[in-house]
């Protein structure tokens, strides 16, 4: 069950990260056993993604550590150039990976969620009196608020996820 658990999480956050050419990138690269090790072209190829939109999230993909990529030389003397980078997912890294970028993301709501609500503060006071344009812009903050938060709580379940079950 907990496997279940913890592969729903994990295609749910990388969806959301990298879109469904990245979800279906990485699904190729985890889902073999062994996991598969391809090189770029070979995965834009099977997964039927453009090279300029699957070159994007692959490359985002590595910075964030949740795909890795090795190289190997096509001959010992020639430079890294020439080489094959083959690109695959370490699944005892992927979980840490993934653990980081949720605390991460839930950080960086918070922040905003604290620079919203001093946006706010001035019209929360005089709410009131405040004219026609001041409602709207108390409401649409208050709506910014509240979507922040709701993206916390979901940031906040996966995290339990990782880190519980």
């Amino acid at each position: 069950a907990r496997k279940l658990l913890v592969d729903a999480a994990t295609s749910q956050l990388i969806r959301d990260q990298f879109g469904i050419a990245g979800l279906r990138m990485f699904n190729l690269l985890s889902e073999a056993n062994p996991p598969q090790r391809l090189e770029e072209w070979q995965i834009f190829s099977i997964c039927m993604v453009p090279p300029a939109e699957g070159r994007e999230a692959l490359n985002e993909m590595v910075r964030r550590a949740i795909v890795n990529w090795q190289e190997v030389p096509r001959n010992s003397s020639l430079p890294l150039v020439a080489s094959y980078w083959l690109y695959y997912v370490d699944h005892r890294r992927l979980e840490s990976a993934l653990v980081w970028n949720v605390l991460q993301a839930i950080l960086n709501l918070r922040v905003r969620f604290r620079q919203e609500m001093a946006n706010g503060a001035a019209l929360e006071s005089r709410a009131g009196s405040l004219t026609k344009r001041e409602k709207h812009m108390l409401r649409a903050g208050r709506r910014v608020e509240d979507i922040l938060e709701r993206s916390y709580l979901v940031l906040d379940a996966g995290l339990l996820v990782f880190k519980e079950f």
